[in-house]
């Protein structure tokens, strides 16, 4: 242990004595972690927003396909669908979405009367109450895109058989935020008569039905037996619409690191560029070192240590930089590679979510292969003939 420690104290010393090479190779190594933990971190919170986006998805969702194409859905198909076994609650949903010029974007209109379609949380004004009409909640993002607030009006494009320049006036009555940014973000919640007014959805139509199954593992079966009630429906499986989710995300993800690849070849090749070249006083110096007793394992170890000391310095401040950039600075120009969204994008408000094995392996992923990298000069400095050494011989 003694003996570790002095080769430990030796390597710290020539650190320092050549700073300049190690400061280089630091901060490439830096760079090159923190790109790839950037992508690890991103993606791994952006899955914790999928599974929060999802928690509150009914378990099926059924909609009625015309030529390919979603159609509106007959309030008959929902007491169908509700005389199934293993069916506990069917619901008919009114929801679409809605150009608004003002931002040029579409918005997500649900109809929410009498129900806790998405638990909101408030953060100005107030939740809808049952059979309010002419009143909506929006999402921040999108209010702050319109610019009001609780308490302002909001005047909407109405239906297209209302006439062209018909429109239909809401109260701002709150908005809200969710624990995950996807779901709230460009919406706005609204009565069901309302969104059937902005959306020009007939009385006794609904957009979709939310199934809520009383055994959610029975979901296949039950899917089976709304396809024979409902031929030519379309059935949405929450765990199926998760996988579905983190599969886009991992695809993603694997795509951008695949893309990082020739960035830490690049290094390792540049270290080993570094680390074969020997400067003269550092011939001298192991000369020095041989001459006064020093065996090849003790040389050896000692260059390992330095190459160690640097692959973890510059890797923890690479992972220490990802976690900044992706939580503090919301991952500006990466995240767009994995978010992906419509023209309103939802502020990144990333939860942080750090796996302390795959960082640790990361670390370890950058860290190992650079000292490998630094084994043969390593070996080829301790085998060096001390003589020769202090000559300044090659």
């Amino acid at each position: 242990m003694r003996r570790q420690r002095a080769l430990l104290v030796y390597a710290l010393g020539a650190l320092v004595r050549r700073r300049g090479r190690n400061a280089a190779i630091v901060v490439g190594l830096t760079l090159v972690v923190g790109l790839f933990a950037s992508v690890l971190f991103l993606g791994d919170a952006l899955r914790a927003e999928v599974e929060a986006g999802t928690r509150h998805v009914p378990d099926l969702g059924v909609q009625r396909l015309v030529a390919g194409r979603p159609a509106l859905v007959p309030a008959d198909a929902a007491r169908a669908v509700a005389d199934i076994a293993g069916v506990r609650a069917v619901t008919p949903r009114v929801w679409g979405y809605l150009f608004v010029p003002p931002i040029s974007a579409n918005v997500t209109v649900l109809g929410a009367e009498g129900r806790d379609a998405l638990p909101p949380s408030v953060v100005a004004g107030r939740a809808l109450r049952a059979g309010e009409h002419g009143a909506c909640v929006l999402g921040a993002a999108l209010a702050e895109a319109l610019g009001v607030r609780a308490g302002d009006e909001i005047a909407l494009s109405a239906a297209p058989g209302a006439g062209p320049d018909a429109v239909h006036l809401l109260r701002v009555v709150g908005t809200f935020r969710d624990a995950s940014a996807l779901r709230t973000a460009d919406l706005l919640v609204t009565s069901d008569a309302d969104a059937r007014a902005l959306l020009d959805v007939a009385d006794g139509f609904a957009t979709d039905l939310a199934v809520t199954l009383t055994t959610p593992d029975e979901a296949r079966v039950a899917t089976e037996k709304i396809l024979r009630l409902l031929p030519g429906a379309r059935v949405v499986d929450k765990e199926r619409l998760r996988r579905a989710y983190a599969l886009t995300l991992d695809g993603r993800s694997g795509l951008l690191t695949a893309a990082l690849l020739p960035a830490l070849a690049a290094l390792l090749l540049l270290a080993w560029d570094r680390l074969t070249g020997l400067t003269e006083t550092e011939r001298r110096e192991l000369g020095v070192l041989k001459a006064v007793g020093w065996e090849v394992r003790d040389v050896l170890t000692a260059r390992v240590w330095e190459s160690a000391l640097v692959a973890v310095c510059g890797a923890t401040l690479g992972v220490l930089g990802a976690y900044a950039y992706v939580f503090l600075a919301q991952a500006p120009g990466l995240s767009g590679a994995l978010f992906g969204w419509s023209a309103l994008y939802p502020p990144l408000r990333l939860t942080p979510q750090v796996d302390a094995a795959q960082t640790l392996a990361l670390i370890a992923g950058v860290a190992v292969p650079f000292v490998a990298v630094g084994l043969v000069p390593a070996w080829r400095a301790a085998t060096l003939d001390p003589d020769r050494a202090l000559r300044g011989a090659t």
